[in-house]
């Protein structure tokens, strides 16, 4: 009941209203004391009001006397002892609030986040974090919150930035960057550079060169890597982010910066930074590998790979460069089991067209204990391959159902070749899901393929060696299905030796 008396309080907070405003206060406060009364607590002890005392004395007696002289009270004492009565409201706002039912406190908070009072819109930004971090807040509520982003006291733009990242609402990425290219308080400034380096957005990359002209040792840095990370920019704002970040460097020797000259720098720059992989401050060191990893450019990084700090970044730097060379690379810093080296080489493996992949897949198959590899990178270029040619799409089958097959995963060998149309009116193709079928012994689509006996007969003879138990269903599925059309070297081929006719006796 309290705070929805107190949404609804008019005041006004011009200056020349100031005792008016006074008044007002001390009747705000007035309720809680009440309020304090009837939930059995005691009020709040009354502030005395001290008057100034003053020694006088006459002509008429020597003996001093001490009179209390009233003075007006000046304008500072009255804005004094209003920032007082303000805070014991918005105290009370905070002791009572929790009182009001859920269903209240969110009828009121649009009401509260638009309040004349600053310290009242910053309770209500607070309130809608609790409930956000409860899971019960509003969508209209984290807008409106959103939208204070504009609001006249830099107090309230503070506590919005601080909710930034727990917030997801349509068009809010859009909101901050606008907020960031206007923004005047430098504590919303870091919290909003922040808040795009894990949630990045094209509309924020030219605030941030701003803010990086404006200040070299702000983190508008460490924000435009972020950015170019998840971004592609064109040439025009590389050369605009170099430009700021060389006249940053002049005032600043931060780390980001030497990572963005590392990334976006041309060959004699990077040339430049060479030396500072070698640096004894790790700091640096690691700057300049991150930016040579994003650009690409390994052969710095490949020299020292032994490092187990610049591993990583050479792989990287390989990965970015996507094409087989790099490969090749990758293949001679291959760690068994080792995670970030399956990732680099796979990314760049379905990366390439499809001769250089293949060339690429005989690589690994001459490695040793690769297969599982080999595999992981087939599957993943066939369920990209639906744009790619039909010869390209039968050469990689070539190699990937073989290899299911061999795995023991002939069912997915079976469903990726389904996923070809009219692949019954192709000869190569039918005859990998010949393959497939039997292996994964589904004999009705063995029997679509190849309705004949003779090259089930074959498969058989195949796989008599390499998988008894496979090879003898398939037989009994041979006899069952072409039994009456078996000729005797057929039989033979499946070791089956026919008895001699015999005269059968009529029953009695």
């Amino acid at each position: 009941m309290f705070a929805l008396f107190l949404a609804n309080i008019e005041y006004n907070t011009q200056y020349s209203m100031l005792k008016l405003q006074f008044a007002n206060y001390t009747c705000l406060i007035s309720l809680p004391i009440f309020l304090g009364i009837l939930s059995c607590e005691a009020p709040p002890k009354p502030v005395p009001t001290t008057r100034p005392l003053q020694i006088i004395s006459t002509p008429k007696n020597d003996s001093p006397v001490i009179a209390i002289v009233e003075r007006p009270i000046q304008d500072d004492e009255w804005e004094d002892e209003a920032k007082r009565l303000r805070g014991r409201l918005v105290e009370s706002y905070a002791k009572y609030w929790p009182l009001i039912s859920s269903e209240h406190q969110h009828n009121q908070l649009p009401e509260v986040l638009g309040d004349p009072m600053e310290e009242l819109r910053t309770f209500g930004v607070e309130r809608v974090g609790v409930f956000l971090r409860d899971g019960v807040a509003t969508e209209e509520e984290l807008q409106l919150v959103v939208d204070r982003l504009k609001d006249v006291s830099p107090k309230v733009r503070r506590a919005v930035a601080t909710l930034l990242a727990e917030i997801q609402v349509p068009g809010i990425r859009e909101h901050v960057a606008q907020s960031l290219e206007l923004e005047t308080d430098s504590e919303v400034v870091r919290l909003e550079l922040l808040y795009f380096q894990t949630n990045p957005h094209k509309n924020a990359i030219e605030p941030t060169i701003k803010r990086l002209q404006q200040d070299p040792n702000s983190s508008a840095g460490e924000t435009l890597i972020a950015l170019l990370d998840a971004i592609d920019v064109d040439n025009g704002t590389i050369t605009s982010i170099l430009q700021a970040t060389n006249r940053a460097r002049k005032a600043s020797d931060s780390p980001a910066l030497i990572t963005i000259e590392a990334m976006l720098g041309d060959e004699k720059t990077k040339s430049n930074l060479i030396y500072l992989l070698d640096s004894d401050r790790e700091l640096m060191r690691v700057a300049v590998a991150k930016g040579f990893a994003f650009a690409g450019f390994s052969e710095p990084l490949l020299k020292r790979a032994n490092d187990p700090a610049m591993y990583t970044y050479a792989l990287s730097a390989l990965q970015n460069s996507n094409n087989i060379d790099s490969f090749i690379d990758l293949l001679e810093l291959h760690v068994i089991d080792e995670p970030v080296w399956n990732a680099a080489i796979i990314s760049v493996a379905t990366s390439l067209d499809t001769v250089a992949l293949l060339r690429a897949d005989d690589m690994l198959k001459r490695k040793e204990n690769l297969e599982e590899l080999r595999l992981t990178i087939l599957k993943s270029v066939w369920k990209n391959a639906s744009t790619k040619s039909l010869a390209d799409r039968k050469a990689i089958a070539h190699r990937a159902v073989p290899l299911l097959i061999e795995q023991n995963e002939a069912v997915s060998a079976l469903q990726l070749l389904n996923e070809i149309e009219n692949s019954l009116q192709d000869d190569d193709f039918v005859a990998l899901r010949f393959a497939a079928a039997i292996n994964a012994l589904s004999w009705s689509d063995a029997a679509d393929a190849r309705p004949g006996p003779q090259d089930w007969i074959a498969a058989y003879e195949e796989m008599a060696d390499k998988n008894s138990a496979t090879a003898e269903a398939l037989k009994k599925q041979i006899i069952q299905r072409f039994s009456d059309t078996l000729t005797q070297e057929q039989l033979e081929q499946l070791g089956i030796v026919a008895e001699p006719n015999t005269t059968e006796q009529p029953e009695q």
